[in-house]
Formats: C-alpha cells, structure tokens, sequence
C-alpha cells in the first residue's frame, strides 16, 4: 500500500522501513512508560511516547537524518540549509554534524532564545530573517540559488515524514494492542509518518492530530478539502505555529487520521504542568498538545499513547508561560505561506 499526493509521490511500507535503518544507529528508540497519574485523570490506560528525550530535544532528528542520510555525497557537500522555528533547525543541524556537513538555519527575528542557543552549540550558522515563515522560505529559496545550498524541508518531504514514521513503529513494537494515539500538528510531518506507520500494519488503531485553536492549518484544510493559508497564526506552542500545510501531508492526513481535535492556550498549559507535576517530564508547549488533546477527547477508549514530540524549554520560559496572555503571542513557525 503507498500513499499518493496530487503530484505523484508515494511513500511505500518498505521506504519507511528502509528509513529505519538508515537512522538507527544515530537516533534513540526513545522510552514508551505508562503514567498512573494520568491514566487516573484520563480514565484510560495511558503511555507516554517521550520522544522529549530523543536527539536534539524533539521528534525532529529523525526525520532530518532521513532526508541528510539519502543525499548524495555531492548534495551534502553542497552544504545544508532550512527554515525553522528551533526544533527542525536542530534537527538538520544534528543530522549535517553526523555527516560532518556545513548547515545554515534561517530563523525568525523573535526565536525561543533556548533553541538558538543550542543551534550554536551544534555549530549551525545561523540567521535571523523575518518572522512569518513563507519570508523565511523565501530566503532559504534565495540562499540556495546563490550558494547551491541543498534544502531540508520541515514536513513536506517523502523521505522526512518516512523518518518521522520510525516513532510509530516503536510504538508498535513496544505496545501491540494500542487503541489509539494522540500527535501534535504544526506542518503535518510527523502525524502523516506516524499515521502511515500505524494505519497500514493496524488500521483498527485510532489516530487524532491535536492543533491549538488559533493554529489549525491542518484542521482548515480539512474543512476545504485542501490546504489553506491562517490569515494569522496565534500560538505558545511555536513547534505547531504552521500558516499552511501541504498536498503530501493533507492527503496522508485527510485518507488515515480519524480526527482532528483543537485545543486551548490553557489546555497546553495546564497539561504542560500536569506532565511536570504529576509525570516528572518537562515538556515544551508543543509537546504537551498530544496529551491536551487526549484529556479533552470524550471518545477516548485506550490503551492510549500521547506523543510528546519535544521538550527544548526551560524551566524559566515555563514560568513565562504560566501567565502568558495567548492573544499578545503572535507566531508563525514552520509552515510556509503561499497563495489560497
């Protein structure tokens, strides 16, 4: 079984396997741990995917060593180059290090101060280009047609997404009889891998996305039935800040994801200090969208998983966002703009 997009592309079981090995010496199969606390509030049986603790802090390795890893030496050479609002910069980053490659991150102008900090300590080059991300496309476009730059895209890439498929089939090895799991949404990478990756070995599992309300590409491209550009995105959770998604990622979405659920600034929030408090996990506000998701879905059944894909934040940024007003936070992450 492949999946299609309008302009041909498919990604095959055996391209995700195939992805697989490429990357796993180089990436962690990150734990899957059962939570009383949660499973006590949520009235399910629960697991947390803790893929905070893989390389470089997020899901995002993954992908980014699959993409790095299927290139030509020459296009490695070339040089690297993204756009990204931290946690797929580190990424591509992490990936360029393991091949010993030179990487350029274009990043917004108001970029978490955390994931610049440990893009330099990775030795990308790194620069500052607006804040909306079809300007920071734009200049990853520029830079590649006057350096040769190969780009990394951050979701919308058949080798990617088969990387970000690798968390499903871990999940699978580690709980065969899951019910159903819960993915956070920015562009769609990693929910279109790990929907491919769980769909077509068990199709009887239930897949949800989870977007914050104010930035709900995916769930708008569902309702037009294709993918439309968020006149303004308006998030905490810069990992899911995507004004757009993209043909590949709508249509693996909109054929095996079962739902789409939207949550709160304070849903993020308050599960963000759940998993803290309750958990012992530090997690980023995208990372805590998934469990959001789960505790708000009246048609849970379990055993469940909440993919907590990233955990790049620090205990002082968790205290600003206790008492962030969502409505003052206007962000644009990863996703790129284009025309309607």
């Amino acid at each position: 079984m492949s999946i299609h997009n309008t302009s041909g592309d498919s990604i095959s079981p055996a391209e995700l396997n195939a992805a697989r090995n490429r990357i796993s010496s180089l990436i962690l199969h990150t734990p899957l741990v059962p939570s009383p606390a949660i499973s006590e509030r949520a009235g399910v049986a629960v697991h947390l995917k803790l893929e905070c603790f893989q390389r470089t802090g997020s899901f995002k390795a993954r992908g980014a060593l699959s993409k790095v890893s299927s290139l030509t030496p020459e296009q490695r050479q070339a040089g690297l180059i993204c756009a990204s609002s931290g946690n797929h910069g580190l990424g591509v980053a992490y990936a360029s290090a393991c091949f010993r490659t030179r990487c350029v991150v274009v990043l917004p102008e108001d970029v978490n101060p955390h994931k610049f900090a440990l893009l330099q300590k990775l030795g990308a080059e790194l620069i500052k280009f607006g804040i909306a991300s079809d300007v920071r496309q734009e200049k990853v476009e520029e830079l590649s047609r006057k350096h040769g730059y190969t780009q990394v895209h951050p979701f919308s890439d058949p080798v990617l997404i088969a990387g970000q498929a690798t968390v499903g089939l871990e999940v699978l090895e580690d709980l065969p009889d899951v019910g159903e799991v819960y993915v956070p949404i920015g562009g769609g990478g990693l929910i279109s891998g790990i929907a491919l990756a769980i769909k077509t070995r068990r199709p009887g599992t239930r897949i949800y996305g989870v977007e914050p309300v104010h930035s709900n590409a995916m769930s708008e491209a569902l309702r037009h039935r294709r993918p439309v550009v968020l006149p303004e995105v308006r998030t905490m959770a810069d990992g899911l800040a995507a004004a757009t998604t993209e043909d590949l990622n709508f249509s693996i979405v909109h054929r095996y994801v079962d739902d789409v659920l939207l949550v709160s600034e304070d849903a993020i929030r308050d599960a963000m200090l759940f998993l803290l408090e309750k958990a012992n996990v530090l997690v980023e506000p995208s990372g805590a969208a998934s469990l959001a998701g789960l505790f708000m879905n009246t048609k849970k059944m379990g055993p469940s998983v909440a993919i907590l894909s990233g955990g790049n934040i620090t205990l002082q940024q968790l205290d600003k966002h206790r008492g962030l007003d969502p409505s003052q936070n206007t962000s644009i992450g990863e996703g790129r703009s284009r025309p309607a």
